[in-house]
């Protein structure tokens, strides 16, 4: 180092340095073979078949799994005599009778959601807009002179 300033070699040293002050001092990633739904993890430690899962969560909801469920699990325990008196029968009637209720509720919401929509594309100047309202009118106006029960 002959011939260099204190000052320089103090830069060659720092600038050395500085890379490995910033670099992370421990590199780890975990490895997770599962998956995730919302804070439910499926993994290995509690499935036996998470890719399984994955694709029957793909097709059918676990929501969706369990509303069949109740819908069979109702009507049974409404084909038992004297099942209002049964307090866990009549919890499951209970809960079914409010999920209903809810569902309603829900579809309600959706159905005032589309009227404000469709009033929102009524009242556009743009003809996209204006085409839109039309066939979304023209398709409400077919499901509606269906017969009931026939829609999909």
């Amino acid at each position: 180092m002959s011939g260099s300033s204190p000052a320089e070699a103090w830069a060659g040293l720092l600038q050395s340095w500085m890379p490995l002050a910033f670099a992370p001092q421990k590199l780890s990633q975990s490895i997770d073979s599962g998956w995730s739904f919302g804070n439910v993890t499926i993994n290995e430690r509690n499935s036996s078949a998470p890719g399984t899962e994955q694709a029957i969560l793909a097709d059918e909801s676990y929501g969706r799994q369990i509303g069949k469920l109740l819908d069979a699990v109702c009507d049974l325990v409404k084909a038992q005599p004297g099942y209002q008196t049964n307090p866990a029968f009549a919890d499951i009637v209970t809960l079914k009778t409010k999920i209903d209720g809810l569902k309603r509720a829900a579809a309600l919401k959706r159905v005032d959601q589309l009227r404000r929509d469709l009033e929102l594309l009524s009242k556009s100047d743009k003809p996209d807009d204006q085409a839109a309202h039309q066939l979304s009118i023209a398709a409400l106006r077919g499901l509606l002179l269906e017969p009931a029960g026939k829609a999909g």
